[in-house]
């Protein structure tokens, strides 16, 4: 192969080298310059690589520069958290001072409450209707969002057992039944299940058979679900907002989907961001599925030449990362020595994943993608550009777009109105339908409060 060519042979007489020293010092006298086999002299050719060196370490330096920026925009943007010791927000001071029974409205009404809901429910249209025109039920809903659990909670109680709500009173209970549940307290849902049946002469909600196993089910499928991660057309710094939606979606998914099916241009910047988020996923263990990594390793390959040192070596080692990742041995061997040859360092040995790593083409995985429902995750919270690009992505296949809320328990207040931001494009599509199905009651009046019934039909459980 001539490897040994480039670092020089062994037993040269030295009769050749006092010649060739000679010859040297000649050329030498002539121009300075001296030319010996087509290199220039050692002096020069230091220089170059020393060139090379400063050009590398610069790009590296610009890959840490931009790591560094996305890791301070996150903490910038991460949203505060309403913990139980904060005893000094207005809520909770006016609970002290007010009595249950004659709580006041102490959040303004965000949005109108003049809401169309669907019909597939067993709560009457009327009933839901003139729930708005009782603006302590939303004023719970929201509180209960916002994790004061045991003002609405009190809220509710009183609400119910001392004040008229006519014909939303069916609604007030469920909610009260739905907090129960949500936090668990089967003591208390039983005995409010007694004043039911007192009050309504009727069957009680029942509390819900092994409802730990249950939870426990729920939080290891949310844990399982499939975060999709969809990189663009150039694979370069401007990926930097994907790996910052990346790392959001690794930190609630084990399991994520990166599809690199639309990438048609790659760049060493690029290569160097991707493969530093490559081998932190493979860190923390997480599975993945990889769309189109061959069709990248290919671009990747089409933009390195063996022997040319570019100015960083990430598109190299991505393109080794990616084989890996792949299983496929072979073509990692054949790379690794070109990598050896190129750098002049030993070669990068195979090792094959521990985390579960599949491949797909796109086309398989569309049509694996059978589920006319979107199913909606225990808890949203925080930033929502994650949930609503996979529900976007869902959007582009299904229509009426359908989101299951059967397992969704709270949406905090915050996050409620990101969802409403995100959801208006996709509703503003030309006959598109969303539907929220299987609300629970806490999270039905919630929407109401801040207009989701604008752009959704928002469906109750049935109780």
């Amino acid at each position: 192969m001539g490897i040994f060519s480039l670092f020089g042979k062994k037993g040269v007489k030295q009769e050749d080298r006092s010649t060739e020293k000679s010859s040297t010092r000649k050329t030498r006298s002539k121009n300075g310059n001296t030319v010996i086999g087509g290199f220039q002299d050692s002096e020069i050719f230091s220089n170059s690589i020393i060139a090379q060196r400063h050009i590398a370490r610069a790009t590296e330096r610009k890959i840490d520069a931009i790591e560094f920026e996305m890791s301070r925009d996150i903490v910038k943007t991460r949203p505060p958290t309403i913990t139980k010791t904060d005893t000094s927000t207005p809520i909770e001071s006016s609970e002290k001072k007010v009595p249950p029974i004659e709580f006041q409205t102490t959040l303004p009404m965000m949005l109108p409450t003049d809401y169309l809901l669907g019909q597939n429910s067993e709560m009457s249209a009327s009933a839901l209707a003139q729930s708005e025109s009782v603006p302590v039920l939303e004023e719970a809903a929201i509180l209960f969002a916002s994790g004061q659990n045991e003002v609405a909670e009190q809220m509710l109680v009183a609400a119910v057992h001392h004040q008229e709500l006519g014909g939303a009173t069916q609604i007030g209970w469920q909610m009260l039944f739905d907090l129960y549940r949500i936090t668990n307290d089967q003591h208390k849902f039983e005995s409010l299940s007694l004043d039911y049946a007192n009050k309504f002469e009727t069957s009680p909600p029942l509390w819900p058979e092994k409802l730990d196993n249950r939870d426990n089910e729920t939080e290891s499928e949310t844990d399982t679900t499939m975060a999709n991660i969809s990189f663009p057309a150039k694979l370069d710094s401007g990926i930097v907002k994907v790996l910052e939606k990346m790392q959001q979606a690794s930190a609630k998914s084990k399991s994520l989907r990166l599809d690199f099916t639309r990438v048609k241009e790659v760049d060493p910047i690029g290569c160097g961001l991707l493969l530093r988020a490559l081998k932190n996923l493979k860190k923390s263990g997480h599975d993945l599925m990889l769309v189109g990594a061959k069709d990248l390793a290919d671009k990747i390959r089409g933009i390195l030449l063996v022997g040319r040192r570019d100015e960083t070596e990430a598109p190299w080692l991505l393109l080794l990362e990616i084989l890996q990742l792949l299983h496929f041995e072979q073509a990692f061997e054949e790379v690794s020595m070109d990598y050896c040859i190129t750098f002049e360092v030993s070669p990068p040995s195979f090792e094959a994943p521990k985390n579960n790593i599949t491949s797909a083409f796109p086309e398989i995985a569309t049509e694996e993608d059978v589920s006319d429902r979107f199913m909606m995750p225990k808890v949203v919270e925080g930033k929502t550009e994650f949930l609503i690009s996979g529900i976007a992505v869902q959007a582009e296949n299904h229509n009426p777009l359908i989101l299951d809320c059967s397992r969704l328990e709270r949406v905090e207040f915050g996050a409620s109105a990101q969802l409403l931001n995100g959801l208006a494009p996709i509703a503003s599509k030309n006959g598109m339908s969303i539907r929220f199905e299987g609300v629970n009651y806490l999270v039905m009046m919630l929407f109401h409060a801040m207009g989701l019934k604008n752009i959704a039909s928002i469906i109750p459980r049935k109780h």
